[in-house]
């Protein structure tokens, strides 16, 4: 699928249509694809050629490069991670494909059978070795995580890491971006309770009467109990799980771990040079701005002592309502 005459550029799955059973493709070098946070509408598409084919001829790469999976919680560091493992020739990163996301709302409208006839072939197609890569980082938004199972039953030798955060962190972070982050975890809800969670079945006139933090606590809660049916469904040893905030404490090590984890052989010379360089001096989604360990932590301590003892007790009350949850945040089989 590498275009004849443009080095290290491929057609890249974009988009789906499922009205008309289409799929687009966006002809894109290899940097396109890396250095983009968001490979979704924010994506700026410049110059990019693109077509439309039929689902059953999007064309498929003779060798693909095998899928490794970020299934995440939101607001844990999971952009960080996806640009720590990239490295030319041995890994491609893709950070929330927008073909992703389509798929997992399919299976919301018209159920799983019909979502798997669109992942096998895109998910093929998003593992091309670009510049000679035999594995591709797969990054999906958190709102694509009802399709974790689906993907581990599809491509069986996959690997998959949930990355997460502590319930209290990820309210800490809602709050932080004020309003549009109170609507954020609302639509997250919304989002979710399509996926069949018995929380979504509570009465409305019972949710309207929630706090925007009572609700972003439910919406932390339904993607881990997400992640942990998936786990349980196996096999044990394809997923693995990491705190956000563990791993930036020790980068070095958590990279060697999620690198042996995956096999994807980054080696010890681009793990210690990445966990020593810039990425962790700035903004994953935003590299152009400073942001480290040290500024996320002052930040944090300062929301906490704005929300006071509310924070607390609303991490208490969503727990009594998912007692399987583990209270600390540590999801089964912790790299570090």
């Amino acid at each position: 699928m590498t275009s004849p005459g443009a080095a290290q550029a491929i057609w890249f799955p974009d988009a789906v249509d499922a009205q008309n059973r289409a799929v687009r493709l966006c002809l894109t070098p290899r940097s396109g694809l890396a250095e983009t946070a968001f490979l979704d509408e924010r994506w700026d598409r410049s110059g990019c050629q693109m077509r439309s084919v039929p689902l059953g001829q999007v064309p498929q790469p003779e060798t693909p490069a095998a899928p490794v999976f970020i299934w995440h919680t939101a607001f844990c560091c999971s952009t960080l991670l996806a640009r720590c493992l990239d490295r030319p020739g041995v890994a491609l990163s893709l950070k929330e494909p927008a073909a992703l996301m389509e798929i997992a709302n399919i299976k919301r409208r018209q159920g799983e059978a019909v979502s798997d006839a669109w992942l096998t072939p895109v998910v093929a197609a998003l593992c091309q070795p670009v510049d000679g890569e035999h594995h591709t980082v797969i990054k999906p938004t958190n709102t694509v995580n009802n399709l974790i199972g689906d993907v581990a039953r599809l491509f069986p030798e996959s690997r998959h890491l949930f990355l997460t955060s502590q319930l209290r962190a990820f309210l800490i972070s809602i709050a932080k971006k004020g309003e549009a982050g109170r609507a954020f975890a609302r639509r997250l809800f919304t989002i979710f309770a399509m996926d069949g969670h018995p929380v979504a079945r509570t009465d409305p006139r019972q949710l309207m009467q929630m706090s925007d933090l009572q609700i972003a606590a439910l919406v932390w809660q339904m993607q881990v109990a997400a992640m942990l049916e998936a786990a349980a469904q196996g096999p044990a040893d394809r997923f693995a799980s990491m705190d956000g905030d563990v791993f930036v404490a020790d980068p070095a090590k958590g990279l060697a771990a999620v690198d042996d984890f995956f096999g994807l052989e980054l080696g010890e010379a681009h793990v210690s040079e990445t966990a020593a360089g810039p990425l962790f001096t700035r903004d994953a989604k935003d590299t152009g701005q400073a942001h480290g360990p040290d500024r996320r932590r002052q930040e944090a301590e300062r929301i906490a002592d704005q929300l006071g003892p509310e924070l607390d007790a609303i991490v208490d009350w969503s727990y009594g309502l998912f007692p399987q949850s583990p209270r600390d945040g540590r999801l089964p089989n912790a790299l570090v």
